[in-house]
């Protein structure tokens, strides 16, 4: 079955942590991690930034944050080459590969 391109999240804010890894909000759903079709989404998967402004760049998934409590969300985290001044409040971020 051929892959399709989903919307993982919208942007609402944006942390960078000392070791330069930029972590979003909000956080993302199981069900939106752990695709219906069985396509579950994973560190080094390809995403598209797809900014307000109508440019679009493309870099891998860092990680997933796993939260405690977890309250049926994780959080999404991209690494170098991107800042957090790639991501404006808006950026939609889609899984593309």
């Amino acid at each position: 079955m051929p892959f399709t391109p989903r919307q993982i999240l919208v942007v609402s804010d944006v942390f960078e942590f000392q070791d330069g890894s930029i972590h979003l909000a909000p956080s993302v759903p199981f069900a939106v991690v752990d695709h219906s079709s069985g396509d579950r989404l994973k560190a080094g998967d390809l995403v598209e930034l797809r900014r307000p402004d109508g440019t679009k760049s493309e870099t891998t998934l860092y990680g997933l944050d796993h939260f405690t409590p977890c309250r049926g969300t994780l959080g999404i985290a991209l690494n170098k080459p991107i800042t957090k001044a790639d991501l404006p409040s808006g950026t939609e971020i889609w899984r593309v590969g």
